[in-house]
């Protein structure tokens, strides 16, 4: 269950100020919106196709500040970089929680989504996850934008203000083997990769058959803030001086 506050708010909100600061160096300048309409208007405009279901406000209830998301556009004014982030409270756990509210999902935008196994691989670490979660989609950035930095700089401030306005017991994400495979998903901070959390028959477009689950729990999530600090000069605390 996730404590009552954060443990270092003034660390994680340096490093939130500090990573817009990185992307506007870069060019890049970011918005955040908790209209979630506007998020799938966006993602047609830039992308030619919906946004996922699980950030879908025609499917899904957001009142009360459950999900924001994300831009990143350029000096134009151009979009090239989308992620988006939802809170939702499991009282079972992940591993059974999911499959089931994904299927109805897809279902209530009428695409069909048929698994090949009813559960998730016995011993997954979703059958220990409950409480506060967080979920992270729709992540995309434009082909153009090569600084690592920049990518890094995004997504770990999205992590970040999850973290701020949610303080969540743990945040995931479903990925393809791809991304799984070339190391994106540690250097947004997650810290676990597991194969298989969902199998489909049947899947809509743009999901694969097998989706791995990447996992960051709050206790490596304020690890993460901790090692960032300790890399910035002017965030380490003033050496002690014994007489």
């Amino acid at each position: 269950m996730s404590k009552l506050g954060i443990k270092n708010p003034l660390g994680i909100t340096n490093l939130v100020t500090d990573l817009i600061a990185e992307l506007r160096k870069n060019g890049y300048s970011v918005s955040v919106s908790s209209d979630m309409g506007k998020l799938d208007i966006t993602k047609q405009a830039v992308r030619g196709y919906r946004v996922g279901p699980m950030h879908d406000a025609q499917v899904c209830n957001f009142d009360g500040e459950r999900a924001f998301w994300m831009q990143l556009e350029d000096s134009e004014g151009t979009s090239v970089g989308l992620q988006a982030f939802r809170h939702d409270h499991i009282d079972t756990n992940l591993a059974d929680w999911l499959p089931n509210y994904m299927i109805g999902v897809y279902m209530r935008r009428q695409e069909l989504m048929v698994p090949s196994h009813s559960n998730a691989p016995m011993g997954s670490v979703a059958e220990s996850l409950s409480g506060n979660l967080v979920y992270h989609g729709e992540l995309w950035l434009a082909k153009h934008v090569k600084a690592r930095n920049v990518f890094d700089s995004f997504t770990r401030l999205g992590l970040f203000l999850s973290v701020i306005k949610w303080n969540p017991d743990a945040i995931w994400a479903l990925t393809s083997e791809q991304m799984a495979r070339h190391g994106h998903l540690g250097r947004i901070g997650y810290t676990t990769i597991e194969r298989g959390i969902l199998r489909w028959q049947w899947a809509s477009r743009d999901v694969d058959s097998v989706e791995y689950l990447a996992l960051v729990d709050q206790k490596a999530l304020e690890n993460i803030v901790d090692e960032m600090l300790s890399r910035i000069p002017e965030y380490l605390p003033a050496p002690t001086h014994n007489l």
